[in-house]
């Protein structure tokens, strides 16, 4: 399996330089920044110039790789030195190549990859790479271009836009023809399309990019899912505690959080002089908490949850619906704990996950992302070893499917991210389990043991859904909009025929008012809609559909003669007595 995802890299790194050479074939005046293999394909940042390039294009340039990729091109390596490289890049005017020659070190041996025509010799193209490349362009598999986007130069919002050309790639026709077609159900199911059409959430230009304004029946769902992640925990002897949405930039200083988020949302208060910020993270505020009073052991572990917005200063070409937002609520969670519990804590999160994502119908693997050798960790060599190790060690008594993600950790400790699989197999990291040895020590935290003695705690965060809008982005594709009972916005719709069962409607009225649900929420009241218009009752199912409701009931007068109801889901019609609603309701939540 290895050796065939390598051959489908080179394939796809390949193939970024062939489309290269075809655009300079076709628009000979552009310069070109870079072209990686990347998930599913390629792409390469071009500066097209004054010359004007669209969807519309990608047609013919297309052809033009096809041509080249019939000659039998080869793909050759040749090693130069920097100055060599950089002569290359004057002489051809690509001045965002020589940006990168020029911070490479002296004297080292830089590799350029040439696309030949073996038949003639011809250099097609002649990149600066590292590789890899297949050696004969015939061993490329199934490829199609997908799309233009535009791109800042390095990331650089500041810097140039160039256009980014995309193409994908796969070892074989049937697994690109997948793919299209997975492409073509995500757009059906995108949440943005499905937000507006099932009235959960708006943005507003005067409000801000990144700033989502949930409508009634958006906060209903957001809410029960809340309801649902904090639910496990405060059946696990967590205690909800409340913090404000600023802090003196001091607090983030002690934390660490100052350095790692230098854009942090500062602001000086008119009125005391004093440096504040909104937010970024939670957890030292809660440490905070911890400190408000002397501990013993004999308190401790000490849980805290709370559902809060914390705020961070995204790219506004980075937002983008509910899947990377600047205002970002977090079920969080705090656990102040001594080393023997922490397995236990650890256990019962590791189990509340797993119950979570079966009931939102997502298989679910684990990431341990540990630090990498970067500067950008808190804590000592021999802490992280020993939050690592034991992590590991969790993972594997917990039966627990994972691979090791080096680089990802948190700044103050390693963590398990859950991995969720939703109904396209896309993978997405949400909830996470995260140890902490550093933050405790840095705010000098404290409980005294059996001995007499102080001693530091560790501490634990978790959050189960990670941030809710993102969550929610994915849940909503997951499901395409047809969310469970338990958690819909409406979950029933009584649809009447005409005005002539009207008394039999409110029968069926009373009997829905007084239906609530226990699982997987307990106390959750049935949300229901009568729709009483004058349309035709053709018209009222085509509304409540459009809407999503998985339950529509259909109220007539034949109805309303037999005691029963006629009742709609997705998985089709069938007649209930009104006697039997309820359980009938109270067994599908």
């Amino acid at each position: 399996m290895e050796a065939e995802n390598l051959q489908v890299e080179k394939m796809r790194h390949s193939l970024s330089h062939v489309m290269a050479a075809a655009v300079r074939e076709l628009y000979p005046t552009t310069t070109f920044g870079i072209g990686p293999a990347i998930e599913n394909g390629f792409y390469y940042d071009i500066d097209f110039g004054e010359s004007k390039v669209s969807d519309a294009d990608l047609p013919k340039i297309e052809k033009k790789m096809r041509g080249i990729i019939a000659r039998g091109c080869e793909m050759r390596a040749r090693e130069v030195s920097r100055d060599e490289a950089l002569a290359w890049a004057k002489e051809n005017k690509q001045v965002y190549k020589e940006e990168l020659i020029s911070e490479l070190p002296e004297g080292e041996t830089i590799t350029f990859y040439d696309l030949v025509d073996p038949k003639n010799g011809e250099v097609l193209f002649a990149d600066l790479c590292k590789g890899s490349h297949v050696e004969n362009l015939k061993e490329i598999g199934a490829w199609k271009l997908d799309r233009i986007a535009g791109a800042y130069w390095r990331g650089d919002e500041k810097r140039e836009m160039l256009t980014r050309l995309y193409g994908l790639a796969f070892a074989t026709q049937e697994e690109l023809e997948a793919y299209l077609e997975q492409q073509e159900e995500a757009k059906k199911r995108d949440h943005r399309k499905l937000g507006k059409e099932l009235d959960l959430f708006c943005f507003s230009d005067l409000v801000g990019s990144g700033l989502p304004l949930f409508t009634p029946r958006g906060t209903i769902l957001r809410d029960m899912l809340n309801e649902l992640a904090q639910g496990y925990r405060v059946r696990c002897g967590y205690r909800k505690v409340c913090i404000p949405h600023i802090a003196t930039v001091d607090l983030y200083k002690t934390s660490g959080h100052y350095q790692k988020f230098p854009e942090l949302l500062k602001f000086i208060s008119q009125e005391s002089g004093d440096e504040l910020a909104l937010k970024p993270v939670n957890c030292p505020h809660h440490s905070q908490i911890f400190a408000s009073a002397p501990r013993s052991y004999k308190e401790l572990p000490v849980k805290y949850l709370e559902t809060t917005m914390v705020y961070r200063d995204e790219r506004k070409g980075e937002l983008g619906g509910l899947s990377r937002v600047r205002a970002i609520t977090q079920d969080d969670s705090h656990v102040f704990c001594t080393e023997d519990q922490v397995e236990g804590v650890f256990g019962e999160l590791i189990e509340s996950a797993k119950d979570l994502y079966a009931k939102v119908g997502m298989k679910l693997t684990l990431r341990l992302s540990f630090r990498d050798d970067g500067d950008g960790y808190i804590g000592d060599a021999e802490m992280w070893e020993k939050a690592q190790t034991a992590i590991e060690r969790m993972a594997k008594k917990f039966e627990m499917e994972y691979f090791v993600g080096v680089g990802e950790a948190a700044m103050y400790g390693p963590k398990m991210d859950f991995m969720a699989v939703d109904a396209l197999g896309r993978e997405w990291q949400l909830a996470t389990v995260q140890l902490d040895y550093a933050m405790p020590t840095r705010f000098g935290l404290e409980y005294t043991d059996a001995d007499g003695g102080k001693k530091t705690p560790i501490m634990i965060h978790c959050a189960l859904l990670g941030a809710i809008e993102r969550f929610m982005s994915i849940f909503i594709e997951h499901t395409a909009g047809w969310f469970p009972l338990w958690c819909a916005p409406e979950q029933v719709r009584v649809l009447t025929v005409n005005d002539k069962a009207e008394a039999y409607v409110k029968e069926v009225e009373k009997a829905l008012r007084g239906v609530v649900l226990d699982e997987p929420i307990k106390n959750n009241q049935l949300r229901f809609e009568i729709d009483r218009t004058d349309d035709s009752l053709g018209k009222k199912i085509k509304r409540a559909t459009a809407m999503k409701i998985p339950v529509v009931l259909i109220v007539g007068e034949k109805d309303a003669e037999a005691r029963e109801v006629s009742v709609r889901t997705r998985d089709g019609e069938e007649k209930v007595g009104l006697d039997e609603l309820v359980g009938w309701l109270v067994a599908r939540s």
